[in-house]
Formats: structure tokens, sequence, C-alpha cells
């Protein structure tokens, strides 16, 4: 990977967040994706990428960005320089970088840009390269088979959808 920070715009976040902005702003937070808020600003960083916050205790806060987003402070943008990359490969990646950092950073010693970039992490190969295609085929099986788990409980539970309504 190609590790910087992100660009960010230097507003106050009620300049950037907009109730009706489409455009995802990614923050130091470890849930919902690390998604602060949408804006209507235009994206200022590409998708297809990871995002993960430098003054974290490791790899928690990183994320997979499917779509061009906006960046905030403190968050280093994971350009792959691999072929090919996607949310299959970056799902494997990411877990791997979490299990690798558990338990090795502290607000002391946070898992900034240069531990990022000496961090190790186990990956499946075949003939002594990364093998991808197993990667993603793996993690695409592994993510129908849990949808399959979430319409099989809906059908026992007779509930029609996992949709929630306005009501709900």
């Amino acid at each position: 990977f190609e590790i910087n920070p992100t660009k960010y715009y230097r507003l106050k976040n009620e300049e950037i967040i907009s109730v009706n902005g489409n455009i995802p702003l990614i923050s130091n937070s470890s849930t919902e994706n690390g998604v602060m808020g949408f804006s209507n600003l235009e994206a200022n960083n590409i998708g297809n990428t990871i995002t993960c916050s430098d003054t974290t205790l490791g790899a928690e806060t990183m994320f997979y960005q499917e779509n061009d987003f906006i960046g905030y402070s403190h968050i280093q943008h994971l350009v792959p320089k691999i072929k090919p990359f996607n949310k299959f490969i970056a799902s494997a990646i990411i877990s791997a970088s979490r299990v690798s950092t558990s338990n090795q950073y502290d607000y002391g010693n946070k898992f900034n840009r240069v531990a990022m970039n000496k961090t190790k992490i186990q990956l499946p190969t075949k003939s002594g390269k990364i093998d991808f295609e197993f990667i993603e085929n793996f993690i695409y099986k592994l993510q129908k088979e849990r949808l399959k788990n979430v319409d099989s409980y809906l059908a026992a539970s007779s509930l029609k959808t996992y949709t929630l309504t306005e009501e709900e």
C-alpha cells in the first residue's frame, strides 16, 4: 500500500456535514465504517481503498472505503498497489491487520503511518505468492453463507424483511 494522510477540508464539522449529503466523511471512529456523517462537498479521496486513524491503538479503525470520500484529520489513506483489489481482499487484509496489531499499541505508542508500514500480516499463499483468487472466493462464500443464515432466520421468525420501516 501507499500510505498517506487523507486529503481533508480545513473546515468546521458543521460546514462539512450536511443532512442531505451523500459523500461520506471518514473520521477516527471505530464504528460505522469510520463514517462520521455525509457531505455535499466534493469527495477528495478515491474509493476502493482502506482508511485507518493514526491516533488509535491498532487497526480497529481500519475500514474498506468502496466509494470516494472526504477525509478527516489523522486519517491515513491506504491506496493498494496490488491488483486485483476489492472489498473481499480488503476484508481479509483488515482482519489480518487487526489480529496482527492486537495489544501492540497504547496511548503512548500509536498505530501511526510508520507502524502501519512495518506491520506484517499473514495471508494465504500459493506458489510463494499471495493467493488473491482464494481470498476473494473464500470471503465471498463466507458472506454469502451469512446472508443465507439471515434469510433462514427471517423465514423461521415469520419476518419478511430486515429493512426497518420509518415507524420501526
